[in-house]
């Protein structure tokens, strides 16, 4: 029998460890302390905060008196804070000291009496993120957590229900409009354990497991995953922000199994020169989890290679969940594909009119969720109409093979019309991101100054140290595309407006042209 003593588990950020159990008791008072504040069950409160040990503390500490915690991204201006704080008649609102300013004109716009609760910002998290240190002072103006626990040395009692009434209502990420709140029906005890269950086993969660966040907690899948994985036991380490050399630092030093990214993030760690990157040791990895944005073909592959097994995507939404997954060795079998249908959840390819397609022909993807999964309506909009019975459509277009795997091809409202041929930008993306030094791409639509209707445009982020010029693209691609599927505009850019999600922001790069819808193409850098 081994004298070692068992591994207590551990929150790390930064240069901060603090146990879980400590995090946990520190939730608890927090949660006591929003009861004697107002708090009730149902009540709604947003977060806006980066990745550290308190956002976790401040979500559990919400969820413990059946209060909804709502994180909001961190890049929101005070318009769209005002929209959540109007929409969802928020109670009480978290926020790092950086983002108290936003968080006071939003209240102002939304003439909102919400209450405002400082995180203060530990220096050792300003200095890893880079960020300025004066921000480790609190403004004054609000009470903070720390005063909030302080005062409430017993932790919250059991409150019968509250889990189920804090995962009543999330907030879609916005990023082709408003963020719509999603209100939930309240979850049963077997649809909890149900949709806890699915998830630890297909994120690969256990007690003791060492795992990573490297998305934003903001982010409802990495903020999910990092809930369960800190009541499970789990050993997490947060990143601050995101970093290529520090995520594989972290993975070798933490021995690390599970961690769930973007495809942004893989490309950038395919970044890292190849002798720096193969000095870390990923073995450890069990549970790669990717999902939240496309994932181009040729970088797909290159993943497998670095993740091997390891390597898992799924494709959902926040309205239904997960939907699909698919595997390293099942996609090398489809490649392209996010997978199949899993635990009664469902996939159909209609037109508009819900109309089913044949296998290989593009249309709406309408989803249903798990059998577990609640039903929804839209926060003040009500249920969503939809011609296909229990299924639902959020703008997303695909086709199905013959195995009944899907293919994304991008979203409705991204699809470039000309000269009346649908061209579909992720077949462009995919293309361009084969060619040597590309790291990032978006395709997307542009007045055309002529009678075609739009034009295809491409901004292209090259990796460290490689040289791309618009002619040279257009020529490599001249064979493995039809003419006119080739980008007439084409920019090699220093930067995409990406969310920390993945998700690209083509309608601020096509902002960019709207004063000017006849801008000649450009061969030089941004």
């Amino acid at each position: 029998m081994s004298d070692t003593p068992p591994k207590i588990p551990t929150l790390v950020c930064g240069a901060r460890t603090r146990t879980q159990s400590e995090t946990l008791l520190r939730a608890g008072r927090l949660g006591a302390a929003l009861v004697a504040n107002g708090i009730e069950r149902g009540d709604k409160c947003v977060i806006m905060a980066r990745n550290d040990i308190e956002f976790l503390e401040v979500s559990v500490g919400i969820a413990s008196t059946g209060g909804n915690p709502l994180p909001i991204n961190t890049r929101w201006t005070a318009n769209e804070v005002a929209h959540v704080l109007t929409d969802a008649q928020v109670r009480l609102i978290f926020a790092h000291t950086e983002f108290v300013p936003v968080l006071e004109a939003a209240r102002e716009l939304a003439d909102s009496d919400a209450r405002i609760v400082e995180i203060v910002m530990p220096p050792e998290l300003l200095a890893e993120g880079g960020w300025d240190l004066g921000l480790a002072e609190p403004t004054g103006r609000h009470d903070t957590v720390e005063d909030w626990i302080a005062a409430h040395p017993d932790p919250i009692g059991h409150i019968e229900g509250a889990i189920a009434h804090s995962m009543g209502v999330i907030y879609t990420s916005g990023t082709t409009g408003k963020p719509k709140g999603v209100a939930r029906e309240r979850l049963t005890p077997h649809q909890l354990l149900s949709i806890a269950g699915a998830t630890a086993q297909r994120m690969g969660l256990a007690p003791g497991v060492p795992m990573l966040v490297a998305g934003p907690l903001y982010h409802t899948s990495p903020n999910a995953v990092a809930v369960l994985g800190l009541r499970m036991g789990a050993d997490i380490v947060i990143m601050p922000k995101w970093d290529a050399r520090k995520f594989l630092e972290l993975v070798d030093r933490h021995r690390i199994q599970q961690v769930k990214i973007v495809p942004t993030m893989v490309s950038r760690i395919l970044s890292v020169p190849a002798d720096i990157r193969e000095t870390y040791d990923l073995s450890s990895l069990t549970h790669v989890i990717h999902s939240a944005a496309p994932c181009p073909p040729a970088l797909k592959r290159a993943a497998i290679d670095l993740f091997g097994d390891a390597l898992w995507e799924f494709y959902g939404c926040s309205e239904a969940g997960t939907i699909t997954w698919i595997s390293a060795e099942e996609w090398l079998a489809h490649p392209g594909s996010v997978g199949r249908a899993t635990d009664g959840s469902a996939v159909h390819i209609g037109d508009e009119q819900g109309n089913p397609l044949l296998v290989g022909e593009i249309g709406r993807v309408w989803v249903r969720g798990a059998d577990y999964w609640p039903r929804f309506e839209y926060l003040n909009q009500g249920a969503p109409h939809s011609p296909v019975e229990g299924m639902l459509w959020v703008g997303d277009l695909g086709y199905l093979d013959a195995d009944g795997f899907l293919y994304l091809t991008g979203r409705d409202a991204e699809v470039v019309i000309r000269g009346g041929v649908n061209i579909y930008p992720a077949e462009i993306e995919n293309a361009i991101a084969t060619l040597d030094g590309v790291e990032d791409v978006a395709v997307f639509g542009l007045p055309d100054p002529g009678d075609l209707g739009e034009l295809v445009a491409a901004h292209i982020l090259p990796r460290p140290g490689a040289t791309l010029t618009p002619d040279a693209v257009r020529e490599a691609l001249s064979g493995q595309l039809a003419n006119y599927k080739v980008p007439t505009r084409i920019e090699i850019v220093r930067s995409l407006p990406r969310d920390d999600s993945g998700k690209v922001y083509k309608q601020q790069i096509r902002n960019r042209y709207a004063a000017d819808a006849s801008v000649e193409s450009s061969a030089g850098v941004q």
